[in-house]
């Protein structure tokens, strides 16, 4: 239904092979967005409409952002989520460890505004990737984000946390012991605790445990939070916590089966890992999900946002956020 548009967003976007426009303001000037009574008379035409209007194309200095932007509530939000990626073995020790973060922003500002946002441990980020908006000399030379903000939500910077900068801080405790009884089944056992989070709630944790192909007869047993068990493409259980706070303990999970014996001893072997819910494996790891609002881990807060050019009052909002990226509980 919208060939001719993906067609002329992509001839805008690619010059011989490379990118050359991607600003998603600078790609609606150019090309219009197809409107419901568009199609309906170019159906029963069976011919385009031609509009006159000329592609509306920035030419200034600052093409992410038009003249003559104008807001009754002037506001900017600044989210920082960041993101562990991490493998932990049977015992809780972090077996690799790294923080990666998105600095996001929400602008709804009048006019040409310039603002400066500094960050209390601007040395900490390192392979940082800014917005087109930042001025990259500010930055280098000061260690200070300088920029005109484009109007609406946009990725201001993304970034990786240097390892001698991050201490190895795990919101979330996970401990795994997997056993096997006389009578053929396995049992694996997986206790979940607070970590280092700022004395804030762990939210919205989830733990999923593939299970090998020929498992059946699954028993499951938590002492905290549900439990779901799968069979659509190959077994596994998944853990779901709404919260877990500094003091709780006791968030236990049990999960017995039993492996078919024609493949009992493949079943045991060592096999390759995959987050995939599909994929064919032993139980050698646990995919965990969670995340921690109003923390950060990394400690990169801001520490001022201030507006220049114009003078009106500017209403300013941050929120941190802390979630679990690639993190693995290993067996």
């Amino acid at each position: 239904e919208n060939f001719t548009t993906v067609y002329q967003l992509l001839s805008e976007m690619v010059d011989s092979g490379s990118a050359v426009t991607t600003d998603t303001s600078v790609l609606r000037g150019l090309v219009p967005v197809p409107s419901l009574v568009d199609r309906v008379i170019e159906n029963v035409s069976g011919i385009g409409i031609r509009s006159e209007k000329r592609p509306d194309v920035n030419t200034s200095s600052t093409p992410w952002r038009s003249q003559g932007i104008r807001h009754a509530n002037n506001e900017f939000f600044v989210d920082i989520v960041e993101r562990i990626d991490a493998i932990v073995g049977a015992d809780g020790s972090v077996v690799s460890y790294d923080v990666s973060g998105d600095i996001s922003c929400k602008s709804r500002l009048t006019g040409m505004p310039e603002l400066l946002l500094v960050l209390n441990r601007a040395e900490a980020m390192d392979d940082v990737a800014f917005h087109p908006c930042v001025r990259a000399n500010k930055w280098q030379a000061e260690r200070v984000i300088g920029f005109v903000p484009p109007d609406g939500q946009f990725k201001l910077a993304s970034f990786h946390v240097a390892t001698d900068a991050a201490p190895r801080l795990l919101p979330l405790h996970l401990h795994a012991t997997v056993s096997r009884q006389q009578d053929q089944s396995h049992i694996i056992e997986i206790a979940a605790d607070a970590g280092q989070s700022g004395k804030r709630p762990v939210e919205k944790i989830q733990v999923r445990v593939p299970l090998p192909a020929q498992a059946y007869n699954i028993r499951v047993q938590c002492k905290a939070g549900t439990h779901t068990v799968s069979n659509v493409r190959s077994p596994q259980v998944e853990w779901s916590l709404k919260s877990l706070g500094p003091t709780e303990r006791g968030a236990r999970l049990t999960i017995q089966y039993l492996v078919r014996a024609s493949s009992a001893t493949a079943a045991s072997a060592p096999q390759v890992l995959s987050p995939s819910p599909g994929s064919n494996q032993s139980a050698l790891a646990a995919f965990v999900d969670f995340e921690v609002a109003g923390y950060s881990v990394s400690s990169i807060k801001v520490d001022s946002l201030k507006m220049l050019v114009e003078s009106y009052k500017l209403f300013k909002g941050v929120r941190y956020v802390t979630k679990a990226g690639s993190f693995q509980l290993r067996f």
